[in-house]
């Protein structure tokens, strides 16, 4: 537990550092698994004689139950403390790895990812929440973007990792290799993580627990789906359906529950709103941004999937730098200003990225630059979203703040693919490409193949400048949404008013300053108690 001090420092846990060490562990390791099952696809597929189906099944069964199950995870964390959420959840995300490790059929592989995704949902908020408990304020925005970081790094190396480990071992590998961190985890996270939950724990919930995760279920497979089905097909329309009918049914019982699992009132003030949309487009644009940028420097600059993954990596280091700059911004302009920054960075980095065609040096500077922006922006997004809420409440809340960042990257993938998408076949419609390769780069490079000589080589150049025009259009409308969300954080982000990690009696509503009172304060501790640990 910490001061309530000024700062704080001189009280705060002394192992807090160690502490961050193992929280953000657990997050690097269950985002860089999505990275490595992504190299391993097409090795899994010739091995357990997987269709594409089931293949999507694979890939997109983690993300479901993880959004499905994120809401409820943090609101247990709360009733049933932090450190419990932490360890439950990488137990189960070890045991669904060794599920995997040892599966011979796709329906094992479905489950285990499925199981690694429930496991991922309590860590996400539980390792939030504890980092919210053991640093103090003014140096929670710097642990939350060192936290953020990791994520990041989880991301850029998921491939090269993956890659590797597919080169040298068979695919089973990329779910071993997650038992390392697990194991680490578990032992110094039971050594060194504090206990914390709410001293009075509100009721139980399970009819919202039950509409909620349908709401998520539909909205995520509904996402999912666009970018492979568009956004006219079955399957995205009846997923929003569902998720727009429980959703609603969400927000009717909630209301009249006496202890609802969201805060309604939390939803209507503006610093919660700019900061919620801000990671949601920030994670909107780095999600498109890698999405494009993977598959054009190996089209384009002709890279390996391994090159290319080392290629993207910089971004990872770029953004833990800007996580170590951003206190020093934040002190100077406020969180606001430092988001609306970090952002503006971040979407010049992106339209620096779409300069690919000339090289890799452009795309180097391109990833520098929006890695930096990002990390100013990422800790004081999430350290403002948990200022507005009693420590009581701090794992629910993280689940909100998680959620949005899963959304951001489901719609950068789906929307900016999806501009790829149309960009590539509405391009190639107005060249002299054949209609079979016109649908996608792929089929026109196999076709460019098999034709051969000089016809072979003009038609492969063409495909590939129409795809490299139809990839930087994607990328500008990545960068645009990343520049909305450095205006909305301009607008609605407190600014140097704002003190860090002070709690929700000192949050100040938008740019006004307005301040709650600690007695109106949903839930509120009293100054200096500290919670059950």
């Amino acid at each position: 537990m910490h001061s309530t001090g000024t700062d704080g420092a001189d009280t705060a846990d002394p192992r807090r550092w160690w502490i961050l060490c193992v929280l953000s562990l657990a997050l690097f390791a269950i985002v860089l698994n999505n990275g490595l099952l992504n190299v391993a696809i097409p090795e899994m597929m010739r091995s357990l004689d997987a269709d594409i189906s089931e293949l999507q099944f694979i890939v997109d069964s983690y993300a479901l139950a993880l959004a499905g199950a994120l809401l409820t995870a943090g609101t247990l964390s709360d009733r049933y403390g932090h450190k419990l959420a932490t360890l439950t959840g990488t137990a189960v995300f070890g045991a669904g790895s060794l599920v995997g490790m040892a599966a011979d059929g796709s329906g094992q592989v479905i489950a285990a990812r499925a199981l690694m995704g429930l496991g991922a949902a309590f860590i996400m908020p539980g390792t939030l929440a504890v980092l919210v408990h053991v640093f103090p304020p003014g140096e929670r925005a710097k642990a939350i973007g060192v936290w953020s970081g990791a994520s990041a790094l989880g991301v850029a190396a998921g491939p090269v990792v993956g890659g590797s480990l597919v080169g040298h071992f068979w695919w089973g590998s990329i779910f071993l290799v997650n038992l390392v961190p697990v194991a680490v985890v578990l032992i110094a996270g039971w050594l060194l993580l504090p206990e914390s939950a709410a001293r009075a724990p509100r009721r139980a919930d399970p009819v919202g627990a039950l509409l909620g995760t349908a709401a998520m279920v539909g909205l995520v497979f509904a996402t999912i789906s666009v970018s492979k089905h568009g956004w006219t097909s079955a399957r995205p329309v009846t997923g929003f359906a569902v998720a727009v009918a429980a959703g609603i049914a969400f927000v009717l019982w909630e209301r009249s529950h006496p202890s609802p699992m969201v805060d309604f009132a939390l939803l209507r003030r503006a610093p919660f709103i700019g900061a919620s949309v801000s990671i949601l487009l920030l994670m909107f644009g780095l999600a498109g941004t890698l999405f494009v940028l993977t598959q054009r420097l190996q089209f384009a600059l002709g890279y390996g999937a391994l090159r290319a993954g080392l290629a993207v990596m910089p971004v990872a280091f770029a953004v833990l730098l800007g996580t170590l700059m951003c206190s020093a911004l934040v002190r100077r302009v406020g969180p606001g200003g430092s988001v609306a920054i970090g952002l503006g960075i971040g979407a010049a980095g992106i339209l620096t990225v779409g300069q690919v065609g000339s090289g890799y040096p452009p795309v180097l500077a391109g990833l520098l630059l929006a890695g930096i922006g990002f990390g100013l922006a990422m800790g004081p997004t999430t350290d403002v979203v948990m200022s507005l809420v009693p420590p009581e409440r701090s794992g629910a809340t993280g689940s909100l703040d998680m959620t949005m960042q899963e959304l951001g990257n489901a719609l950068g993938v789906a929307v900016v693919g999806s501009v790829l998408a149309h960009g590539y076949t509405s391009r190639a419609a107005g060249t002299a490409l054949p209609d079979t390769a016109g649908r996608t780069l792929d089929s026109a490079l196999r076709l460019a193949e098999r034709t051969g000589g000089a016809a072979g080589e003009t038609l492969a150049a063409t495909a590939r400048a129409v795809f490299d025009h139809a990839a930087g259009v994607g990328l500008v409308v990545a960068a645009a949404g990343v520049a909305a969300g450095a205006v909305i954080a301009a607008l609605l982000m407190p600014g140097r008013e704002f003190r860090p990690g002070a709690g929700p009696d000192t949050a100040p509503d938008g740019a006004a300053g307005k301040t709650v009172p600690p007695e109106t304060a949903p839930g509120a501790v009293p100054a200096g108690q500290p919670v059950r640990g």
